[in-house]
């Protein structure tokens, strides 16, 4: 009997484990490389034309990447249950009068997403994406990540994990949407 309960509790901690390093990857990210194998099959690299979309925002409105044509958006998915992604959003809402951002929900309804947004008070457009589609045609795999799309269509950047102020800064810089100021 004691032998049961030696197996019972191994494969307790086993399945722990297990569950502890699928939270550690859903929110930190696939080791270096894991996605080059499906990146190699041209969806949304650097330097190609970033995958279109049609979805619906919180309000309802209609949404999509051609919304956007001749200017440059940061895509920003995340989490409405994403720490990480909470705390980035201040410095995210820092810019929001210099570029479009549009923030896409991996996995969550419409509900959930309005509620967290009206709760924060956010000011960026919030797109849930209840089944995962554009999350992966962006072939995104944890949260946050950020696309930064140029005005000609094209995947400028993609950035995992958290950013900071200086990091957002660079982005827009590069972007042509450093200042803000119109010359």
């Amino acid at each position: 009997m004691r032998e049961r309960g030696s197996a019972l509790g191994v494969v307790a901690l086993v399945a722990l484990v297990a569950l502890v390093l699928g939270a550690v990857y859903l929110v930190k990210g696939a080791p270096a490389g894991a996605d080059e194998p499906v990146a190699a099959a041209g969806v949304a690299k650097v330097g190609e034309p970033a995958p279109g979309f049609r979805a619906m925002d919180i309000d309802g409105n209609p949404v999509s990447l051609d919304d956007y044509s001749g200017k440059p958006i940061w895509l920003l998915f995340q989490a409405t249950w994403c720490s990480i992604c909470r705390a980035e959003l201040p410095d995210v809402e820092a810019v929001a009068d210099r570029i479009d951002i549009v923030s896409i929900y991996l996995r969550e309804d419409r509900d959930t997403v309005t509620d967290y947004a009206q709760r924060l008070d956010l000011g960026i457009r919030s797109v849930p994406d209840p089944i995962g589609e554009i999350s992966l045609s962006y072939l995104v795999n944890s949260v946050p990540t950020h696309y930064f799309i140029d005005a000609d269509g094209k995947v400028a950047s993609i950035l995992k994990g958290a950013v900071s102020a200086d990091e957002i800064e660079a982005q827009l810089e590069s972007l042509g949407a450093g200042t803000g100021v119109e010359g």
